[in-house]
């Protein structure tokens, strides 16, 4: 792995990609060579005006599943929880499930994306800090497929491992992340929900969400959508700062970090440890406990990536050089100040582990009718229709109509027509060679076809 580049040069490229990219405010921190450099840029929120500091709360998104994996392996760690114990011995509001696969889904499942969930259920928001009520309503919810079966990306998932942490530690999740894991590390606490007494005033500046829409200069303030409910999977908020330091726990010079006790190393290999026979298309390379993998030759990089409403999150670990490199922004543009950071990081000589989908060329000429239908996936419903024209769209109810372009190995492109952002590269996957198509894949999601 290339180590070249001086600080002052990472500070010049992520600065002048944040302008190029229109992103509202943003953190970049890295760890190399034994030193902590940070940089910040823009502001917290276009309404205040307040400048982005390295402590203003940025959303992690599904970054967040990397702490809560974390403090599942530090119940594993001491003994506490076997990772392959079937749910229905941790979770009382199992035993009694509508749906018996679920029971038998095993925590190194939840964590791997392997235990054939949904991405995510709708319900009502949970009235107090506990999941006991999320675990009984995922109990009537059918599997996508059996457990360990194959990947598909699962919010619920990780929402369920809140109901083990709750079972394991007696407290609820808020709580056992901010006195198992956060604290010690150093980290002040913040949560985009918490709903604990006395939670209401939160001790750090947040990050305020923004949208850019495609043809216009101005970032509009966006709800981060994020429910309650999701805490687990995506609740947490912080710097990239906090990111790195958790990160310094998976490198290898842990030993003159302070803090390495809080996970031995032991948790850290075995979240690392790719899942056999699981392939997260169209996120990763391979996938561990709690973290993705990029494959540079043969080489590694660990991380996760996150988002919600008008913010993304990005960490990237190098164990054997050890390197963290994590990027905070509160725009709905940071995939595009994301994607070209990690090229240009890679032209000065960090040579960044990172999953490259394929770009596919010209549209491919064939029955388009293969792939008209509805989607499905839990609550998530996505349509593949066509206009008067003959023009495909990928439509989801709320939201705008993508337009859908298919390519050779049903390979497809959809781009959204109204903000500036990355297009969704996906494909479709038939039950059979020439056969007619059963699944559509994105993300790292699976949707049956229902029609």
């Amino acid at each position: 792995m290339g180590t070249s580049g001086s600080p002052g040069r990472v500070a010049d490229i992520f600065e002048e990609l944040a302008r190029e990219h229109r992103v509202t405010g943003a953190q970049l921190a890295l760890y190399r060579d034994g030193a902590l450099t940070e940089h910040t840029v823009g502001v917290e929120s276009v309404r205040t005006k307040n400048p982005v500091t390295a402590d203003t709360a940025f959303p992690f998104g599904s970054v967040t599943k990397f702490f809560t994996a974390g403090l599942i392996m530090q119940f594993v760690s001491d003994g506490d929880l076997d990772l392959d114990e079937p749910l229905s011995g941790l979770v009382p509001e199992l035993k009694r499930a509508t749906n018996p696969l679920l029971g038998t889904c095993t925590v190194r499942q939840l964590l791997s994306h392997t235990a054939g969930l949904a991405d995510s259920i709708e319900y009502a928001d949970m009235r107090g800090p506990s999941y006991r009520r999320f675990a009984t309503v995922c109990g009537e919810e059918p599997n996508l497929f059996p457990p360990g079966l194959a990947f598909s990306y699962s919010n619920t998932g990780y929402c369920l491992l809140g109901s083990v942490i709750e079972a394991v530690s007696g407290m609820d999740w808020w709580t056992a992340m901010d006195s198992c894991l956060l604290r010690p590390l150093g980290i002040e606490p913040a949560f985009l929900h918490d709903p604990r007494p006395g939670a209401d005033q939160p001790a750090r500046t947040r990050a305020e969400g923004h949208a850019i829409r495609a043809g216009s200069d101005e970032a509009e303030p966006v709800d981060h959508m994020t429910a309650l409910s999701l805490a687990a999977a995506g609740g947490l908020a912080g710097s990239a700062r906090d990111l790195v330091t958790t990160a310094r726990l998976h490198l290898d010079d842990r030993d003159t970090f302070a803090h390495r006790h809080l996970l031995p190393e032991d948790a850290i290999l075995q979240m690392r440890d790719s899942v056999p026979d699981a392939e997260p298309f169209g996120l990763a390379d391979a996938w561990g406990l709690g973290l993705m993998c990029h494959r540079n030759g043969d080489d590694a990089w660990f991380g996760h990536d996150g988002a919600v409403g008008g913010a993304t999150c990005n960490l990237r670990i190098h164990p054997g050089s050890s390197t963290a490199l994590a990027v905070t922004t509160n725009s709905t543009a940071g995939p595009k100040l994301w994607e070209d950071l990690v090229r240009e990081l890679r032209a000065n000589g960090l040579d960044l582990g990172h999953y490259s989908l394929p770009h596919p060329e010209a549209p491919q000429v064939g029955d388009l009718g293969d792939y008209l239908g509805s989607y499905t996936n839990g609550d998530l419903l996505l349509m593949v229709v066509a206009d008067a024209s003959g023009e495909l769209f990928l439509t989801r109810e709320d939201y705008s109509d993508y337009l859908l372009t298919i390519h050779e190995d049903d390979l497809f492109v959809a781009r959204d027509r109204v903000h500036d952002a990355l297009p969704i590269i996906g494909r479709f996957v038939r039950e059979r060679a020439g056969g007619p198509v059963a699944l559509l894949q994105y993300g790292g999601r699976a949707l049956q076809r229902r029609g």
